[in-house]
C-alpha cells in the first residue's frame, strides 16, 4: 500500500484533534456507569452523524449503545467504542480514550473508503458497561455484531505498547449454605451449623490450591454469616469468582468447588445450594491482525514490546473475539514504568497529554491498518483461520 496515501489520513487526524480531544475531556468531565452513558453516547453519536455515517440508537433495548455505519458491501470492519467509568473513581480505566480513538478512526477510515471508491463498510459499535454488566455480551448475544468481519479496538495501558494476548476467563459464584437454627447455648444439639459447612468449604477450596494449575485464582467471601452469637447461623451466602485462561479448565475448576460444596454441606448435616455464572470470556488473540497493526505503530515510530503478551485482567472483548478476529491495541498513556489501572493517577493520566497522544497515535495505527486491511482479502482470510485454529485447539 502507498505510503502516501496513508500520509493524507494521518495528517487529517492530525487536524481534527482538536474536535475529537474535546469530546474525550468531555467524557471524562461527566463519568457515567454502565448502561447509563447517555452524555457519551449522545456525544460520540453527534460527531459520527456530522461526518456522514448512519446511526442507530438505541440498540435493542440498550439505551446507552449505537451502531454507526458507512459503505456497502465486504468486507465490514468493526471499531469499538467502550465509554462507562468505574464507580467512585471515574475515568479511571481511560475509557474516554478508546471512545475518541474509536469515532476519530471510523471517521477516517470513512473519508478514505468515500475518496478512493473502495469497496466496503466501517462501522463503529458504542459498547457499554464493560466493566460491570457486559455490554458486548449482549449485543453479541442479539447479533449487532452479525456480519462483521473483523473488530478493532485500543485501550490505554502503561509501559510500552504492545499488542494484547490472551486474558482471563471468568465465572462468578454463589454458595447457598443451609443448616438448621437452634439457640446456641441451650439446645446447640438440635441445629446443624451453616457456618461451619462454609468454613469447612472454604478450608477444603484451600487444601485444593496445590493441585490448581499456576493461572488458576479463586476467591471468595462471606456476604451473609448469620445474624447473632448466640443462635446457630441456619443460613451463610458466600460468593466467589474463578479464574482461568482455558475456558475448559474454567469449567473443570467449577466442577471442583461444586463437589467440595455438596461434600463439605452433607459432611455438617446441612445442604448447599450452588450457582455458577459464566462471565467473561478470555480474549483470543489474532496475529494476523495484530502482526499489520503492529507495523503500522512501528512506521510512526512507536515503542513496541514484543509478541503478544498475556494479560490477567479480563473484558467482554473476550467474548466476542470467539467470533469474528479482534486486532486489540494497547497504547500507553505511561511509558515509564507499569503502574495499576483502577486508580487516581490512571484517571488523570487519561485526561492529560499523555491522553492526547495515546488518541492520535492509535487513530493513525488503526486507520493505516483498516485501509491495509481493505486492500488485503488474503489477510483477512488469514485472521479467519487462525481464530477457528485457536478455538479449536482449546
Amino acid at each position: 500500500m502507498d505510503e502516501s496515501v496513508k500520509a493524507r489520513y494521518d495528517a487529517w487526524i492530525a487536524s481534527e484533534m482538536a474536535e475529537i480531544w474535546d469530546i474525550s475531556k468531555y467524557i471524562h468531565a461527566n463519568p457515567e456507569l454502565g448502561f447509563q452513558e447517555e452524555k457519551a453516547c449522545r456525544i460520540q453519536c453527534e460527531y459520527l452523524k456530522q461526518k456522514g455515517f448512519d446511526i442507530l440508537q438505541p440498540v435493542n433495548d440498550l439505551n446507552s449503545a449505537f451502531v454507526a455505519s458507512f459503505g456497502n458491501g465486504a468486507p465490514v470492519i468493526a471499531v469499538f467504542s467502550e465509554y462507562d467509568a468505574l464507580k467512585g473513581l471515574g475515568h479511571a480505566c481511560g475509557h474516554n480514550l478508546i471512545a475518541a480513538s474509536a469515532i476519530l478512526t471510523g471517521a477516517a477510515v470513512k473519508k478514505y473508503l468515500e475518496e478512493n471508491d473502495v469497496k466496503g463498510t466501517i462501522k463503529v459499535f458504542g459498547t457499554p458497561a464493560e466493566e460491570s454488566g457486559g455490554g458486548k455480551i449482549k449485543m453479541l448475544e442479539k447479533g449487532v455484531f452479525s456480519g462483521v468481519d473483523a473488530v478493532f479496538m485500543m485501550h490505554p495501558t502503561s509501559d510500552k505498547t504492545r499488542m494484547a494476548g490472551a486474558c482471563m476467563s471468568n465465572m462468578s459464584l454463589r454458595v447457598v449454605f443451609k443448616g438448621v437454627s437452634a439457640h446456641a447455648g441451650s439446645h446447640p444439639d438440635n441445629g446443624r451449623n451453616a457456618l461451619s459447612a462454609a468454613n469447612l468449604y472454604l478450608n477444603a477450596v484451600g487444601l485444593w490450591r496445590q493441585h490448581f494449575k499456576a493461572d488458576m485464582r479463586v476467591n471468595h467471601f462471606v456476604e451473609y454469616g448469620g445474624e447473632m452469637t448466640n443462635s446457630i447461623a441456619e443460613k451463610v451466602i458466600l460468593k466467589g469468582e474463578l479464574r482461568s485462561f482455558r475456558l475448559k479448565e474454567l469449567h473443570w475448576l467449577e466442577k471442583v468447588m461444586r463437589e467440595c460444596a455438596h461434600g463439605c454441606a452433607q459432611a455438617m448435616g446441612c445442604t448447599v445450594d450452588f450457582y455458577a455464572e459464566e462471565g467473561y470470556q478470555g480474549r483470543v488473540p489474532n496475529a494476523a491482525l495484530s502482526d499489520l497493526c503492529r507495523r503500522e505503530f512501528e512506521k510512526l515510530q512507536e515503542p513496541m514490546l514484543d509478541g503478544m503478551p498475556d494479560d490477567y485482567g479480563g473484558e467482554d472483548l473476550g467474548n466476542v473475539s470467539r467470533h469474528i478476529p479482534i486486532c486489540n491495541p494497547y497504547v500507553t498513556i505511561f511509558p515509564d514504568h507499569k503502574i495499576s489501572g483502577h486508580t487516581d493517577q490512571f484517571r488523570e493520566l487519561a485526561v492529560s497529554q499523555a491522553g492526547y497522544r495515546c488518541i492520535e497515535m492509535t487513530g493513525k495505527a488503526m486507520t493505516r491498518s483498516i485501509i491495509e486491511l481493505l486492500n488485503s482479502p488474503d489477510v483477512l482470510a488469514k485472521a479467519k483461520d487462525e481464530l477457528k485454529q485457536r478455538i479449536e485447539r482449546e
